[in-house]
């Protein structure tokens, strides 16, 4: 009687990667023509690839960007209030006076994106990367900056009364102008930064912050 030789079953452990819509070649995504002054309000987007897009004057109000690839894309002057982006890449993005109210950015990356008079009011960007990015005029009143990095970012005369910058890094930025106003910095780090007598701080918040002016000064 042949012996029969055992057989090992191997188990392959496979890993399935979930990938965001893809940009068809006419250029739609989840039924979103990605063009300029396109219309796509609560449009799921999310992990889809629109680096270097052209999306100016759009309407994406609360469209879904999660973890989205915006790096180099032009949104300026484009609506996506209430739209949800946390984890996105929008490094190198242009965003000039794009509007951002209520939006969720936990954790997204802003490096080197043009912000210039953008609205991020009450927007979510807590642990955000806004290293380097051109804010001048740009609105965070309300923002949720926790633990955000704003280092070497250029934030003249923007407004930052009654946002939440707990432990966020603001060195070397440019804040001459900028307006901190109800603004709890407890634990920020402004070291480096440029600061003048523009610089308003009425009622801020500044314990434990480097770089602040002391409290009575805030005051």
């Amino acid at each position: 009687m042949q012996r029969r030789t055992p057989v090992r079953t191997l188990v392959l452990a496979l890993c399935v990667m979930t990938l965001g819509p893809a940009l068809a070649n006419d250029g739609m995504v989840n039924g979103c023509r990605i063009t300029a002054a396109t219309l796509c309000p609560e449009t799921r987007l999310a992990g889809a690839d629109l680096s270097q897009a052209t999306l100016s004057h759009s309407n994406f109000l609360g469209a879904d960007f999660t973890g989205a690839n915006l790096s180099g894309a032009r949104l300026q002057e484009s609506n996506l209030s209430q739209a949800r982006l946390p984890q996105a890449n929008l490094e190198r993005s242009t965003l000039d006076k794009a509007d951002f109210r209520a939006a969720e950015m936990q954790r997204a990356s802003l490096k080197a994106a043009s912000l210039v008079d953008a609205s991020f009011e009450n927007a979510r960007l807590a642990g955000a990367d806004l290293s380097n990015t051109k804010a001048a005029g740009a609105s965070f009143h309300g923002a949720i900056l926790r633990g955000a990095s704003l280092r070497q970012a250029d934030l003249r005369r923007a407004n930052f009364n009654a946002a939440e910058l707990q432990d966020a890094s603001l060195q070397g930025a440019d804040l001459r102008g900028a307006n901190f106003e109800g603004a709890n910095l407890s634990g920020a780090d402004l070291t480096g930064a440029r600061l003048d007598g523009t610089t308003r701080w009425l009622d801020a918040m500044v314990q434990g912050c480097k770089g602040c002016p002391d409290a009575q000064v805030a005051r």
